[in-house]
Order: C-alpha cells, then sequence, then structure tokens
C-alpha cells in the first residue's frame, strides 16, 4: 500500500513539475493554412533547472506568435503579415508534455477545455491584405493510454472574420459557416507524435454582396520534443466565387524548430579556454501552393504554383567548456565533448574514460538528461520513518535516483525481479540500443516482419531486442564493424555509450523534422 501511494505522489509530482517550454504545441499555426514561427524550445539551462526539481509550477496561457497566410478568395494569392494569439486553458495534465499511462488514477481522463485563436494585422500597415479572425473553440478530450484524443467544435457565437483584400472585404457569415478539427496524440517518453484532420464549409459575403464559399479539408502531422518541433498541413481548397468563377488549389504550410550545436573559437586566443560550444534555436517556416483547374480566367497567364516563408532570427545560449585535453585524439572525443557541453555528462571529466564499461545505472541517468525527461523530487523523511525506494541499490539520497525513477516510470527500462535495479552492473550492448529506441517511442517501425537487420550475429539478439535493434539500425544510431557483427551481448564502453546518445540527440534535431517536412511539404530550406 505504502509503495502504490508512493507511485502515486512521484508521478503527480513529475506531472506538475514538466517544463513551460514543452507543453502541447498542436495547431501553433492555426487551421487555415497559415504559418507561424512556433514557440521556443528550452535552453539548456532552463532544463537543468527543472531536472533538478527547482523549476516551480507555472505554465504559459497565451502564445502571440508572428503570423503569415495567403488569402485566395478574391482569386490571385495575397499574402498577409500579422499576429496570432493562441490561448489555452487545458489542464496541466493536457498541457504538458508527460505520458499519461503511469499518470494517477484521480487525473481526469476526460474532459472540456477553451482554446482561441486571435489572427491580427498588429504590425501589417498594408492595406492589400488584413485579417481580423477571432475563434473560440470547446476542445473536448480523452485519454486512451498514452494517447490523448482532442475533438474541436467551434463556438459558432464567438466566430467573427473580416477579410480585406485588394478586391475588396469578405465578411464570414458564421451562422452557415461551420469547422471541425480532430487529433490524436502519442505521448512517448522523449517525443510527442500528433496527426490531425481538419474541414470547413466557410460561407463569406463579399464585395457587392456576392456570396463566396469556400471548403478545406486536409490533415496535419507533428512532433515536439526538447530538441525540436514540426508541425506540416496539406490541405485542399475550392473557392466559388458566387456564379463567376471557382478555383482549386493545395498549400503546404510547416514550421520546424529545433536546436543544433555551434562551434565558437575565442578570439584572442590568450583566454583560459580555446573556445565552446553554443546552442543555436533556429526556425524555419514556409509554405507552398499549387493552383490546379478550374482557374480563373483572369490567371491563366500567371503562376500556378508559388512559395513564401516567415523570417525568424536565431537564438543563443553559450554551453559550458569542460576540460577534454585528456581525450585528444580519441575516436569518441568529440562526442564526449559534446555531451558534457549539454550536460547529459556531469562530474570531473578525467573520470570517463571512454575504453571503461558504462554502468546501467550511469546509462540511464544520462539517457534521461539527453532525452530532457521531467523529473520529480525525491520523497523526504517524515516522522522518522524510513525512506521508501524504488529499488533496493538506489537509494533516493543518490544523485541519479530522480532520473532512474524518471526512467522506470516512462516504461524506458525496468528493475529486475529481486527489486533492484542493477544500477552498478554494466549494461549490454542490445539493453541500451532497446531502451534509446523505447525512449522516443518508435519500436513500431520494427515490426515489419520482411525487413531484418543485415548482422552476420543477428542470431544472438535476444527475441525481447531484435524489434529496436533493427529500428536503430534503419536510424543509422548503430553499424555492424567490418566483420558485420554488431555484438549484442558485449558491455558498452562510456565511448560508444557517448557516441550512442549523441546520434540519439542529432536525430531529435534534425534527423526526425526532415522526415516531416521534407516528405510532405517539400520545403527547400
Amino acid at each position: 500500500m505504502m509503495k502504490w501511494i508512493f507511485c502515486l505522489v512521484v508521478c503527480l509530482l513529475a506531472i506538475l513539475a514538466t517544463p513551460v517550454t514543452v507543453q502541447a504545441r498542436i495547431g501553433d499555426m492555426g487551421f487555415f493554412g497559415g504559418i507561424s514561427q512556433g514557440r521556443r524550445l528550452p535552453h539548456t539551462t532552463e532544463t537543468v533547472i527543472f531536472q533538478q526539481g527547482n523549476g516551480g509550477n507555472t505554465r504559459a496561457i497565451t502564445l502571440n506568435v508572428n503570423y503569415q497566410e495567403l488569402i485566395f478568395l478574391g482569386g490571385r494569392p495575397v499574402r498577409f503579415d500579422g499576429t496570432m494569439a493562441i490561448t489555452n486553458n487545458a489542464p496541466a495534465h493536457i498541457a504538458n508534455s508527460a505520458t499519461t499511462e503511469n499518470a494517477p488514477a484521480n487525473i481526469p481522463r476526460s474532459g472540456v477545455f477553451t482554446k482561441r485563436y486571435w489572427v491580427q494585422p498588429t504590425f501589417s500597415t498594408s492595406e492589400d491584405a488584413r485579417i481580423n479572425r477571432n475563434m473560440n473553440f470547446n476542445v473536448e478530450y480523452r485519454i486512451v493510454g498514452n494517447q490523448v484524443i482532442y475533438h474541436y467544435r467551434i463556438v459558432q457565437s464567438n466566430w467573427n472574420e473580416v477579410i480585406v483584400t485588394p478586391e475588396g472585404t469578405f465578411t464570414l457569415d458564421n451562422v452557415r459557416s461551420s469547422i471541425g478539427v480532430t487529433v490524436i496524440e502519442d505521448r512517448t517518453p522523449g517525443v510527442n507524435y500528433y496527426r490531425g484532420n481538419v474541414w470547413a464549409r466557410l460561407y463569406y459575403v463579399g464585395p457587392g454582396d456576392v456570396l463566396v464559399i469556400m471548403e478545406q479539408e486536409g490533415e496535419f502531422h507533428g512532433f515536439y520534443s526538447a530538441w525540436a518541433a514540426t508541425e506540416t498541413h496539406r490541405t485542399d481548397v475550392s473557392i466559388w466565387y458566387g456564379d463567376e468563377w471557382a478555383l482549386q488549389y493545395q498549400i503546404r504550410p510547416s514550421v520546424t524548430v529545433n536546436n543544433v550545436m555551434r562551434w565558437a573559437q575565442n578570439e584572442p586566443t590568450a583566454i583560459s579556454f580555446i573556445g565552446n560550444f553554443q546552442e543555436v534555436m533556429q526556425t524555419f517556416a514556409g509554405l507552398r501552393y499549387d493552383i490546379f483547374a478550374p482557374v480563373p480566367f483572369f490567371m491563366w497567364d500567371e503562376p500556378r504554383t508559388g512559395s513564401s516563408d516567415l523570417q525568424h532570427p536565431n537564438t543563443f545560449e553559450q554551453l559550458p567548456a569542460p576540460n577534454m585535453d585528456f581525450l585528444r585524439g580519441n575516436a569518441a572525443e568529440d562526442d564526449i565533448h559534446r555531451l558534457f557541453a549539454m550536460e547529459v555528462l556531469t562530474g570531473p571529466t578525467s573520470n570517463f574514460i571512454p575504453g571503461q564499461a558504462i554502468t546501467r545505472g550511469h546509462f540511464m541517468t544520462a539517457l534521461a538528461r539527453a532525452i530532457r525527461l521531467p523529473t520529480a523530487d525525491p520523497p523526504r523523511v517524515q516522522r522518522n520513518r524510513p525512506v521508501p525506494s524504488l529499488f533496493s541499490d538506489v537509494s533516493v539520497n543518490r544523485p541519479e535516483y530522480r532520473y532512474i525513477d524518471a526512467i522506470v516510470r516512462e516504461g524506458v527500462a525496468q528493475g529486475r525481479e529481486d527489486g533492484s535495479f542493477h544500477f552498478d552492473y554494466g549494461i549490454t550492448r542490445q539493453e541500451a540500443i532497446t531502451t534509446v529506441v523505447r525512449a522516443i517511442g518508435l519500436e513500431s517501425m520494427g515490426m515489419e516482419p520482411t525487413v531484418a537487420a543485415p548482422f552476420a550475429d543477428s542470431d544472438a539478439i535476444a527475441g525481447w531486442a531484435m524489434r529496436e535493434m533493427t529500428v536503430a539500425y534503419r536510424l543509422g544510431f548503430i553499424e555492424p564493424d567490418v566483420w558485420g557483427n554488431i555484438r549484442p551481448t558485449a558491455a558498452l564502453s562510456k565511448g560508444e555509450a557517448a557516441a550512442l546518445l549523441n546520434r540519439l540527440i542529432d536525430y531529435m534535431r534534425t534527423g526526425l523534422a526532415g522526415d516531416y517536412a521534407d516528405q510532405i511539404v517539400n520545403i527547400a530550406r
């Protein structure tokens, strides 16, 4: 009974301690084919503060972003630049990025919250294109395992929209118009994935009281993590401008925000360290459109495809400059240097011997830091009672306790039957690789029976690890040696662990985003 109460408290604390900067990002571009700069990712300093339990319990309610949209109501696409404010009063266990499978039983598994979109020409002075749009949704949600289902219902009475183009003013008839959005979100320890559909039938009163009808149907995909976030849309739209003309087009907006590392050499050279890594937060936001038949007669000689992008400046954070002189020339030098700079690895750098086997506990601690997993404060002594621990060999007083607790709570790893975690035991290559794949929730990529990892020693891979080992190979996390062996049961060295974790972070930074933006939107960056 005491263990169940302890787990309940730990789970609740972890949900409440989730950083504000990684809360839900669904719909950050709206649902009308526009683009925004998205929201910023957490800096390393913020992550360290939250993982140490000093982050408090605050979360943002309103997000203000620069916004851009192409307006086709008059036929020719006209660009609008302005701002969009998104107000979301979702409850904490929905707004943050924590997984829900192990959430306390008293957390509501369904409910309703409100979400508001307000688009306005705050900084745009052009009279050619202006949008004033105010939309309020009641968002119904339900939790099923680690997945959350959302259904957006428009509040008809609070839906107002006026659009100005060179052809005139278009005013939305909110009584006749309708829009719906439905989303499924899968929350994994390191990355949250989602996909959704949007459909709308909109009625506008245009110049000369002409009735303009716009229908749109599309889908969108996205993910967000502490290292990167992407949302991409693909929407088909039809416009009927009274009895005069019709227009069909497809629009594909996308936004990607990621943190990358950049080495900066010191100038002048008379300084105590030769240089350090900087973390650079960069944004790519753009859209492409393709116009199909029928096309208005006045557009016959004009381009049928085009693109636009939204510029946003990079931001920077300085990372620590650890002393790596003793690793000069080592094959793992760069990986180890990067992980110490990001504080995925901590402690004296001289204690990190690349050829030495890494323990199970220290690898799991580094993995939790690598995916920036939220952690909870350990339980405290009350009335001189013993402090309960999840495992017999991991005291709550150990600094690694919070990371082991988070790893186990999120289902990435588990303890042994004897009640221990085997913290100080060496970890095998297949065990480490399996947990890395589970940390980003991509186990299903290895379920195809016709796809096998081309290892000469595949027979040595345990049945419980085969799927994840195949995925790791497909993602480029691991490679066989010159003899084609992957050595699944060999102990993982510290240098190999650093390379594996660095590849994981690089995939979370850029590789995963490329699958979304490049394959769906095909925007040249």
